[in-house]
């Protein structure tokens, strides 16, 4: 199995990616990060299901705006469904990599859960700083740590080869392509990172 059939596979399931009550702590301090989101346009590539999607669009609230996108048809399907009371919200089906994003438009740029299924990371972190306006901010994050999630991910044949960096490797990374990475936090129950193009 694949990465696509895999993918396509869990969005046929009940409540595909939904989270767990033991998450709505780590959902909190994700919020807090975040800090105050109201009247942001906020990215959300990969955004599966939508669960965080449905939080972004309470977060932002009704003046601001939020695109969310994934790949996979099935779940840009349930991501769609989730949020269909939302007018201000906006979901796309493509690939990331070849997305065509509004340049500028962007007060933030969350990779939530996506970071180590891109099939090339390094043009996506170039393209996301083109999106990004004036003081605008890529955030990477998960609701575990690198090596919890590389744990997981080798359980599971189609995204056995999706490894996450850690918070280092990441900032590494990100510095090397001309991000300024403000905090890069890796931790059993977090991965957060907060960078800028310089």
């Amino acid at each position: 199995m694949d990465r696509t059939a895999f993918f396509e596979t869990l969005a046929a399931a009940e409540k595909p990616l939904a989270f767990k009550p033991e998450h709505e702590p780590r959902l909190e301090r994700l919020r807090r990060r975040l800090g105050d989101l109201r009247g942001k346009r906020v990215f959300e590539p990969g955004c599966g299901a939508g669960p965080l999607t449905e939080r972004l669009a309470g977060w932002v609230g009704e003046t601001g705006h939020v695109a969310a996108l994934d790949a996979c048809p099935g779940m840009a399907a349930r991501c769609a469904k989730a949020v269909a009371g939302h007018a201000h919200v906006q979901v796309l089906r493509g690939k990331v990599e070849d997305a065509e994003i509004a340049s500028g438009a962007w007060d933030l740029i969350l990779c939530f859960r996506l970071y180590p299924h891109l099939a090339d990371a390094a043009a996506f972190l170039r393209r996301c700083a083109d999106w990004l306006a004036p003081g605008g901010e890529l955030v990477v994050a998960n609701l575990e740590g690198s090596a919890a999630l590389n744990a997981m991910h080798a359980r599971h044949p189609g995204v056995r080869g999706d490894a996450m960096p850690s918070g280092d490797e990441l900032r590494r990374r990100l510095q090397a392509g001309g991000w300024q990475v403000a905090e890069a936090i890796d931790e059993p129950e977090e991965f957060f990172l907060r960078a800028r193009p310089r």
